[in-house]
């Protein structure tokens, strides 16, 4: 996996399950790679004031959702309180704050975020969205996140399948990322595209699918790699 990750974390309803996952997977992280920084974003809408906090007098409140992110190893927990009107101005605010503990860090991180509206507004890396049975009707959060999501969980799931899907998600979002940043006019050369490929590690056929799957067209091939 490559890190630094963002990953954000949403649901159909309350309790389908996002903390619970976001406890097994601070732990799971922790016990591959333990110089790992990993920060935690709680989110909950508020109609009265938005705040952002991440004094351990609050964060570690016996039994709330932010105790169990910290007492799973997170580094750091924020709960960010908000109106949804705020939640703009509240982003910018907590985004300042991360950036203030990881500018002279260079230890890779991770950073969680669960909340429909907070992983919105954040737009993480990889969204994992929780699809329970419950027959109630989608907020509209709910179904935003849901049309976004990479991952849709609706039963039993194992955490190293869902690193293997993260990891694939990582890796075509990269892939992507850098044919679209060294493409021309839709058109590439096949050094270039053979440059990605290894700059990232990745089978040269992989570059070749995102690129058809862009509309990128390589030219100047060489050796017949694409």
């Amino acid at each position: 996996m490559h890190l630094s990750l963002t990953v954000g974390v949403g649901g159909n309803r309350s309790k389908a399950g996002k903390t619970t996952f976001i406890e097994n997977f601070i732990k799971f992280i922790k016990g591959i790679y333990h110089e790992v920084f990993v920060i935690a974003v709680k989110y909950t809408k508020t109609s009265l004031y938005s705040s952002i906090t991440k004094e351990s007098s609050v964060i570690n409140i016996k039994g709330k959702d932010t105790e169990r992110m910290k007492t799973a190893g997170a580094d750091i927990v924020y709960w960010v309180k908000a109106r949804e009107e705020d939640l703009p101005e509240v982003v910018d605010k907590l985004k300042e704050d991360i950036f203030s503990y990881l500018q002279n860090d260079e230890r890779p991180r991770i950073i969680i975020i669960e909340g429909n509206s907070m992983v919105k507004a954040l737009q993480p890396d990889v969204i994992i969205f929780f699809k329970d049975k419950s027959e109630e009707s989608y907020k509209p959060s709910a179904k935003a996140i849901l049309e976004i999501a990479d991952i849709v969980i609706k039963d039993e799931y194992s955490m190293e399948d869902i690193m293997k899907d993260i990891e694939e998600i990582q890796r075509r979002k990269l892939i992507e990322k850098h044919l679209k940043e060294r493409s021309n006019n839709g058109k590439i050369t096949c050094s270039e595209a053979r440059k990605i490929a290894e700059d990232l590690d990745v089978p040269y056929i992989e570059v070749g699918k995102m690129a058809n799957e862009l509309k990128i067209k390589i030219r100047s091939c060489e050796l017949g790699c694409f």
